[in-house]
């Protein structure tokens, strides 16, 4: 039985977890929510679980209409002038509407870490509390 056949395995098996996050965003479904995630400069906010279910794609969220669960963790410090934080946190939200766009938007200070929701138009309708950072 020859080994490097079964070396490839593992590379090849990144290589396609990769893949699935460098690809374009797929198109937003109208019968569902969008959660798109916008970050600060020196931070990366992924996208984990709805409801406690993982989701398959880190960039955004996508939810029928009505209340949800979303947990997130965001990465902070990575332009190494500032400090290293791994946070994670949950927005729960009761109101969410079919066709809609919104972003969550993450900000941080110290180490102190949080998300806004944003609709579309702009306008905050909800807010995490503090994640637990380490």
């Amino acid at each position: 039985m020859k080994l490097k056949p079964l070396l490839l395995v593992p590379g090849l098996s990144l290589v396609c977890l990769l893949s699935a996050c460098a690809g374009p965003v797929p198109k937003a479904d109208p019968s569902e929510a969008w959660i798109g995630l916008k970050q600060p400069n020196s931070a990366d906010l992924v996208a984990e679980r709805i409801d406690g279910k993982e989701v398959n794609d880190g960039r955004y969220f996508e939810v029928e209409p009505g209340a949800h669960h979303l947990d997130m963790k965001l990465f902070s410090g990575a332009d190494g002038g500032s400090t290293d934080l791994n946070c994670a946190g949950r927005l729960d939200y009761s109101q969410f509407k079919a066709g809609e766009h919104y972003h969550l938007e993450a900000s941080s200070e110290g180490e102190k870490a949080r998300v806004n929701l944003l609709d579309s138009h702009g306008n905050q309708v909800a807010q995490s509390r503090n994640f637990s950072c380490t």
